[in-house]
């Protein structure tokens, strides 16, 4: 009887296939447990894989996703907004990133606001950051065809009405092919330039000038959002509302 036993175990073992986890799953699994650390881990792991091999697609904008909210639970602010910024540079609409993203910024201690803007600019920068550089270049393409289409039909058209028509469709078609080649061309330049970072320190002074010994212009805190304009050695200037001044490139990360 023991030895049958011991034939069914094998078979049974022989049968069933290990139901060895995805580096994803064993990353969530930690989460669940609780064990962030473990989880953030995983989830860094999985996303330098992905780097290394050129593929970081839409996919990881959930491993980003969740590697953000390891990381509020670990209470790491700043890497966790800049989780949830970067899943949304993968898919901008990503609803529960944005919803966390605005949950964790009301957390830091620099809630910035620029009372330079207009409303119909955030609007347009809204708008704009709601789709990816591609979705931008298409719709400008399509439009600019659209735009070609409507002067043919201006130009041979034989019917006064469809002249009209197509003169109205082109004029329109070329402003919104304008609007959105730009839209394509800022969000290139800000992630080919990497021109956004988050403050990754606790406290950190800006600087007059790229050196310990500039005189200090003002605070930062942890989970900032900041833009870089520029860079020198070490250093780096960044401008947050109507600030700007110098702060050591190892207290910042680019989103």
């Amino acid at each position: 009887m023991k030895r049958v036993y011991t034939v069914i175990a094998v078979l049974i073992a022989a049968l069933l296939p290990l139901q060895a986890q995805s580096p994803f799953e064993q990353a969530n699994t930690a989460y669940s447990q609780s064990n962030y650390a473990e989880a953030i881990s995983g989830y860094e792991q999985i996303l330098q894989d992905a780097q290394a091999r050129d593929a970081l697609t839409d996919d990881y904008a959930e491993v980003y996703y969740n590697l953000g909210n390891a990381y509020y639970k670990q209470g790491e602010l700043g890497h966790a907004i800049l989780s949830y910024e970067r899943a949304l540079r993968l898919k901008p609409r990503m609803r529960d990133a944005k919803q966390n993203l605005e949950f964790v910024e009301q957390r830091i201690t620099d809630r910035i606001d620029d009372t330079r803007s207009f409303f119909l600019q955030d609007w347009l920068i809204t708008l704009r950051n709601n789709f990816r550089e591609s979705t931008w270049t298409w719709l400008s393409i399509v439009l600019f065809w659209l735009v070609l289409a409507g002067l043919l039909l201006f130009l041979f058209g034989r019917e006064a009405a469809l002249r009209k028509a197509a003169f109205h469709v082109a004029w329109i078609s070329l402003l919104l092919t304008v609007y959105t080649g730009i839209n394509a061309g800022t969000l290139h330049s800000r992630d080919a330039a990497q021109q956004e970072a988050i403050i990754m320190q606790g406290v950190v002074n800006a600087k007059s000038s790229p050196d310990q010994s500039g005189t200090d212009l003002f605070q930062l805190h942890e989970g900032t959002k900041v833009r870089i304009t520029d860079t020198l050695g070490d250093w780096s200037e960044v401008r947050v509302a109507e600030w700007q001044g110098w702060i050591e490139t190892r207290m910042l990360e680019r989103i």
